[in-house]
């Protein structure tokens, strides 16, 4: 009995105890708990980093870098395109009109997947009325240079030796024929007719800035020129393509003289050097204003392609003035540099100058189309120049350029131009049946032809899988 009554009364103690004792702590730290916390405002003159060490770079991050869509550019080149009579007369028709598409027909695949097409037009188009004519003083029918353009060349190489053939009328009518195709540029050759500034520093257009005429030497050159007008009196074009700019030059040795027509300064893009007093052509000097044109173009475009006609005919090797002409054009800014005039090809070369300038340089691709009797002269060269444009720039991918072996296949009884085709598809029957076979041209077979391809073209020498396969690649 007295246990219980100890037991009850504890308990009645310990209940009493949590109510007002326990109980009461619990509650006031639970409250303080739930209370919002109270902090002090930053008054307007407190900085809340100040004391903070945090990098610049942190707060401010660069934006990142847009990744850019690399992507090429594909010029390409054939050589002479050089109308002998027996050409002008394959192309009348049955009614009597001419047609001359076929001069270009086993090319177009070539000339449709370059995004800049060149054709070196060898004899001069100086106007129908004046009559045709071929070897040694050339006049080819203007058909074909509605060929050319039906074809989709978009620049056309008017500075031969042979440009001045039928005067400076005829060469003025070779130069402004072309302008009934907007899309094509000419480079070589100039006019009074050019009223755009296209290809050309001819016209009223001069008159009517300065005053002067760019006919009125020396005070034309005596003119502080605006830059882009720098650009409109120099001798080369600029085809864009993409946003990438790509200057196209063009410079003949001569006009058949070794002296340079009185009359024919500015109208005809010269390469060598001449006195003025006796207008004696120094063939082994460079006519400065060519690099003076190179150096400008280095400066206004991504890419720089000279074009010469130069050299010695009928040579395999490039002579001592094309290997020092070479150096100079390169040391001035030249990336490529595309040449003309021997008839035949010679080697390929990827030459670096004593400034360390580089550039590629293929001295001659030979004929395109032709006449002529030798064997050699049917072996031939297309240029083919791949631009790799990155974040960087452009510049020339060795690695995807180089030059296509071409035959142009003749047949005999009477002479008929057959077409121009790939080496890879010319075949030993064509071979057998060349006109070089039976017009003493000394013959023709495929082992010749690929001993010319290993000798010249060597590492350079292209097939049409590494043209068409990566031009199709290209977006």
């Amino acid at each position: 009995m007295l246990v219980s009554t100890f037991l009850a009364l504890f308990v009645l103690l310990f209940a009493l105890g949590y109510v007002f004792l326990i109980k009461p702590i619990f509650s006031e730290d639970q409250e303080a708990a739930d209370a919002p916390v109270q902090t002090e405002e930053p008054s307007a003159e407190t900085n809340p980093m100040e004391g903070t060490d945090i990098p610049e770079e942190v707060l401010t991050p660069e934006p990142e870098e847009e990744p850019f869509d690399e992507f090429d550019i594909h010029v390409m080149m054939v050589g002479d395109d050089l109308l002998h009579m027996g050409l002008v007369n394959q192309g009348i028709q049955a009614d009597g009109s001419r047609n001359y598409d076929f001069l270009f027909k086993d090319i177009l695949d070539f000339v449709d997947a370059a995004d800049i097409a060149i054709i070196n037009q060898e004899s001069p188009i100086g106007g129908n009325d004046r009559g045709f004519s071929g070897y040694p003083a050339f006049n080819s029918p203007t058909e074909a240079a509605d060929a050319i353009a039906k074809a989709g060349f978009d620049v056309v190489l008017t500075a031969t030796n042979h440009t001045y053939d039928q005067g400076l009328g005829g060469l003025k009518y070779f130069h402004d024929y072309f302008y009934k195709y907007p899309r094509i540029s000419v480079v070589g050759t100039h006019s009074n007719l050019n009223e755009d500034s296209r290809t050309s520093h001819r016209g009223s257009y001069w008159l009517d800035k300065y005053g002067v005429s760019p006919n009125d030497r020396p005070r034309f050159d005596d003119l502080q020129l605006e830059p882009e007008d720098m650009v409109n009196t120099s001798a080369f074009v600029i085809r864009e393509v993409n946003g990438v700019k790509i200057a196209i030059l063009n410079y003949t040795y001569s006009h058949n003289w070794t002296t340079w027509a009185n009359g024919l300064d500015g109208y005809l893009n010269r390469l060598c050097y001449y006195d003025p007093a006796t207008r004696e052509i120094d063939f082994d000097t460079i006519n400065p204003e060519v690099l003076d044109d190179i150096k400008l173009a280095r400066e206004v475009c991504d890419i720089v392609i000279v074009c010469p006609h130069w050299g010695y005919e009928y040579s395999f090797e490039p002579c001592a003035y094309q290997k020092d002409f070479a150096r100079q054009m390169i040391d001035a800014g030249a990336d490529v540099i595309i040449g003309a005039h021997p008839h035949i090809v010679e080697p390929v070369e990827y030459i670096t100058t004593d400034n360390g300038n580089s550039g590629l340089c293929y001295y001659s691709l030979g004929n395109f189309i032709h006449c002529q009797v030798p064997n050699y002269t049917s072996f031939e060269g297309m240029a083919w120049v791949s631009i790799h444009v990155d974040k960087d720039g452009a510049k020339v991918d060795l690695d995807n350029s180089g030059a296509l072996p071409l035959v142009e296949y003749q047949t005999w009884g009477p002479l008929y131009i057959q077409g121009v085709y790939p080496l890879e598809d010319f075949t030993a029957d064509m071979a057998a049946h060349h006109a070089s076979n039976f017009r003493g041209g000394g013959g023709m077979n495929l082992d010749l032809l690929h001993q010319w391809d290993s000798n010249l073209f060597g590492e350079y020498s292209l097939t049409k899988e590494d043209i068409l396969g990566t031009a199709s690649q290209t977006p």
